[in-house]
């Protein structure tokens, strides 16, 4: 009995992490603002590496940013480096893409960003 209950156990633990996993687009429009206000427009590129974590890379106006993130539930974190500073994005997930907030440590306030499916 206790051997079919772990087993059990098991394959809704296993079934559970799953269908959990990580499902992103690998192709994205990027849309945003600056801290400034000012506007941008590039490309996102996504690799899943795990069933929680992707590596990202933004092409914005001819630059090249490369980014490592996570995912929990509904919310994305990434970390990039912009001029030799750490930055944060934190997106939200909606029923087309991503709504997201970004920061650049040491300066002040934050941007948006609106990455869209481009596959």
């Amino acid at each position: 009995m206790i051997r079919i209950f772990s087993t059990l156990a098991f394959l809704v633990f296993a079934t559970a992490a799953t269908a959990d996993s990580l499902t992103l687009a690998s192709k994205y429009k990027a849309v945003g603002t600056n801290p400034d206000g000012s506007e941008y427009s590039g490309t996102a590129t996504v690799q899943i590496i795990s069933d929680t974590t992707f590596a990202i890379q933004w092409q914005i106006a001819g630059v090249a940013y490369k980014g490592f993130g996570m995912r929990r539930d509904d919310a994305l974190a990434a970390t990039y480096t912009i001029d030799g500073e750490p930055g944060l994005v934190i997106y939200k997930v909606d029923g087309n893409g991503l709504n997201g907030l970004w920061a650049i440590r040491g300066r002040s306030g934050n941007g948006t960003e609106r990455l869209t499916p481009n596959d």
